[in-house]
């Protein structure tokens, strides 16, 4: 018997037996992955998943109105209330409206592959989801209007994006209303560094700190100091030049 407990504060409870995947509460925005409802808005009792029977899923989590798990092969499903970009399928024709049309309905409560493979955890804010890969790196997608589902600097991330920059292996994620936190495992004598370095980083020292990380295999350094280098870039600061560095 495999359960998962992952509850928010209104929606959808989850457990996992035998491979089989049951929901209920309210599912008024799809977020329990039924075609229908058999009380109106809710499901009053354990109710199966169809659509997921015979998949093992390992995490779940669920936020304001959408829910995501993560299968043993590493796999993400998604389905629910996408209206802010929280489920990572791409803006809806309806984005705004809670009032969706039939066939939006209908692939919105199906669960639907959002990532392939190489998830290993998954968090869900209020309108955001956050997922962490096997490869190291983090992604999220959702409202980003504080920038708690992505680097980019749009209000909404309808995809996956890269978050950066954590340093050690994720051991978990948590995401609220406006915000997101990675507890991360951080032992090693370069990750150590990698940390005192990250502190130093400025406009100043980019380029070097930069390349000494590029050098030293330090992925997720490098990638803080050219985002830096890129945000100047961007915002045409005439004051920053990397040959005066």
């Amino acid at each position: 018997m495999h359960i998962v407990d992952s509850l928010s504060m209104n929606f959808p409870s989850l457990f996992f037996l035998y491979c089989f995947s049951y929901t209920w509460g309210l599912g008024s925005m799809g977020q329990l992955g039924h075609t229908s409802l058999q009380s109106g808005d809710k499901e009053l009792l354990p109710r199966r998943v169809v659509s997921l029977d015979g998949i093992v899923i390992k995490h779940v989590a669920s936020g304001g109105v959408h829910t995501c798990a993560v299968t043993e092969k590493g796999a993400l499903y998604a389905w629910g209330g996408g209206q802010a970009g929280q489920l990572g399928l791409g803006p809806q024709t309806s984005s705004f409206s809670f009032i969706p049309s039939d066939s939006e309905s209908f692939l919105r409560n199906i669960p639907a592959v959002v990532v392939p493979n190489g998830v290993e955890h998954v968090a869900c804010g209020h309108s955001h989801t956050l997922a962490s890969l096997s490869d190291g790196r983090i992604q999220g997608w959702g409202y980003n209007s504080y920038g708690q589902a992505s680097n980019e600097k749009s209000t909404y991330a309808w995809y996956p994006s890269p978050v950066d920059w954590c340093v050690g292996a994720v051991r978990k994620l948590a995401a609220g209303g406006g915000h997101s936190a990675v507890l991360t495992d951080a032992c090693s004598l370069k990750e150590l560094c990698e940390f005192r370095l990250a502190d130093e980083v400025k406009l100043s020292n980019a380029s070097q700190i930069e390349d000494v990380a590029s050098r030293t295999g330090a992925d997720a350094l490098a990638r803080l100091c050219g985002r830096l280098r890129q945000h100047m870039v961007d915002i045409g600061d005439q004051n920053y030049d990397d040959e005066d560095q």
